[in-house]
């Protein structure tokens, strides 16, 4: 009588070693994806840790709060993950926007400043929308 496992066992095993370089690759885009988001914490870290000595450029310190929550919300496993880094990304665009709101106000500023404030702002609210409706309609 002839044996039908140990074909069933070849494939298994086939299986099991076409898996591997599947698991590694996951295994290491978790890695780069850990180095990134630490090294784009230790980034806007460093700009923030600039204040007390008054050489901090706030623009800088923006980009950087907008790169890490943008990184985060592009690698998030979740929407509602997504929603709360989105979320935080309108908040960094409102602050631009009232930034250069004010310098207007003071005479310092032109329309146009107040314009590429907000045109950024509007597309982060959209996105967030966008992210709150998925929610919705799931």
């Amino acid at each position: 009588m002839k044996s039908h496992s140990a074909p069933f066992v070849v494939l298994i095993a086939a299986l099991l070693v076409s898996a591997l370089p599947i698991q590694a690759e996951e295994s290491s885009y978790t890695e780069v994806v850990k180095e990134r988001d630490s090294v784009l914490s230790q980034i806007l870290t460093e700009r923030e840790g600039r204040r007390p000595t008054g050489m901090a450029d706030e623009a800088a310190i923006a980009s950087a709060r907008l790169a890490l929550y943008a990184f985060r919300r592009d690698v998030a496993t979740t929407t509602g993950e997504k929603i709360r880094n989105q979320e935080q990304i309108v908040q960094v665009f409102e602050l631009k926007l009232a930034h250069a709101q004010s310098v207007m106000s003071a005479g310092l500023g032109e329309t146009l400043s107040v314009l590429e404030a907000k045109a950024p702002l509007l597309e982060a609210k959209q996105l967030l929308a966008e992210l709150r409706l998925k929610v919705k309609h799931a």
